[in-house]
């Protein structure tokens, strides 16, 4: 609901299409692009916008796995 209130808002319109991930995975990765980070060579990830050494908590379940990228909040 908040995120068709704010399309709303700056006149964008609303459309669904659950079956393109690859345009879900674009509108995530641009509005969070300031929380993206990349894994380095060492295990750690290092941030995009700003480098900044950060981890994956080790509770989490992608600790285990280890994605070449994150986008957190």
């Amino acid at each position: 609901d908040q995120l068709e209130g704010l399309l709303e808002r700056v006149e964008i319109e609303v459309m669904s299409n659950p079956g393109d991930l690859e345009a879900i995975r674009k509108a995530i990765t641009s509005g969070y692009f300031p929380h993206c980070a990349r894994l380095q060579k060492n295990g750690s990830y290092t941030t995009v916008k700003h480098p900044q050494t950060v981890h994956i908590h080790p509770s989490s379940g992608l600790a285990q796995v280890l994605p070449r990228w994150v986008v957190y909040h």
